[in-house]
């Protein structure tokens, strides 16, 4: 600390004359400036990049992801070339978010990576679409971070498949049970919103072709499902019974079909957080239900999911389905129809008859998804 009159060190911009150096004239600020010059260098550096069509960009399409691409396509990956820059304008990124890359071939086929996010995180996926024709060739799963429990079959070509020959310009749509348009695509059985994510990234890699390839003015897509259900949104109790394989809806079993089956009462006390409860059901086998459909079934599959309408499933063996007095579809409690979502009469619920703390049971069913199918 310098105190009263002491003398300071003079400091090099009070440099006697006789010891300067630079010349009069701008040169003499560069020293002041050049900290100034160092910071604007690291901004353009860092963030120059990232303004599409700004000048050249760094490319966005990595090895793994041109792999995808050719994989899908039937080319080499350096076929594919790296079109971002100039494909993802501000404006399009701004519309179309879930769009990492964008690439093309000589011969006109288009590529996208997206990265929408779905239930857990972020699901990265290729997709490929012809220019001539304006088909999609298909889809494949290149990460995700969703459960797997719940989407084994996402990257399963049964269903990647059905992106497959899809018109980019028309948006697909979600459906839950049974595809009603070409640009219906059915979601996986409890993994409603990862499909959804799916099919925003998908709908976005349409955006931007159409934009980009085909010069229209295409709606903008979000990159994130909102997945808070409101009143009365999601799947709905129709009174039939829907009987699923590999996201192929075999057939659908009235209520008034099952109780035409020989019935059986069954009482039972179940455990739960909420103490313990009676019951005298009254239902069906679900032997004889999967019976009504194709006896076969129960041969050709090892395991099934009963799934409820709020998503809530439950895993079966089909040795538990085959063994005597073991499971059951109730359509009755106390002689009273057993009450659907919406308190009308008509719900269905599965019924593990050794299952004394009911965690398998399951509510308002909506469909059984046959599963592993038995090779022969």
């Amino acid at each position: 600390m310098v105190r009263g009159n002491a003398k300071r060190t003079p400091c090099r911009f009070a440099t006697p004359a006789s010891r300067r150096t630079l010349p009069a004239g701008p040169l003499r600020a560069l020293p002041r400036a050049l900290p100034l010059i160092l910071l604007f260098t690291l901004l353009a550096a860092v963030f120059l990049p990232l303004l599409g069509g700004c000048g050249q960009m760094s490319p966005r399409l990595s090895p793994d992801e041109a792999g995808a691409l050719a994989a899908i396509a039937g080319v080499a990956p350096e076929d594919f070339r790296d079109i971002s820059a100039e494909a993802l304008t501000k404006e399009r990124a701004d519309k179309f978010p879930a769009v990492g890359a964008a690439a093309r071939t000589d011969s006109g086929l288009y590529g996208f990576i997206c990265e929408p996010i779905a239930y857990n995180g972020p699901v990265k996926l290729a997709l490929v679409i012809d220019g001539e024709s304006g088909l999609s060739l298909g889809l494949s799963i290149i990460k995700h971070e969703e459960t797997d429990h719940y989407v084994r079959d996402i990257e399963s070509p049964w269903f990647t498949g059905r992106f497959a020959g899809k018109d980019a310009g028309e948006y697909l749509r979600l459906a839950r049970l049974e595809a009603r348009s070409a640009q219906d695509i059915v979601c996986i059985t409890g993994a409603t919103v990862t499909t959804e994510g799916i099919i925003n990234g998908v709908n976005a890699a349409f955006g931007l072709y159409r934009e980009y390839v085909q010069g229209e003015d295409a709606p903008a897509v979000p990159y994130m499902v909102r997945f808070d259900p409101g009143e009365g949104d999601g799947p709905r109790e129709t009174g039939c019974l829907a009987i699923r394989a590999y996201g192929v809806v075999l057939g659908e079993i009235p209520l008034s079909g099952i109780r035409e089956l020989p019935s059986v009462r069954r009482t039972l006390s179940i455990h739960s957080s909420a103490g313990v409860t009676q019951h005298s059901f009254r239902g069906a086998l679900l032997a004889d239900i999967l019976d009504l459909l194709d006896p076969g079934l129960k041969e050709r599959y090892r395991w099934l999911r009963a799934v409820g309408v709020d998503e809530y499933m439950s895993d079966i063996t089909m040795d538990e389905v085959l063994k005597e007095n073991c499971v059951f579809l109730m359509y009755e409690d106390d002689g009273e129809a057993l009450p659907m979502k919406n308190g009308e009469p008509g719900a269905m619920r599965v019924v593990i008859l050794d299952d004394m703390f009911g965690q398998r049971f399951t509510n308002y069913l909506l469909e059984i998804v046959l599963e592993e199918e038995v090779e022969r």
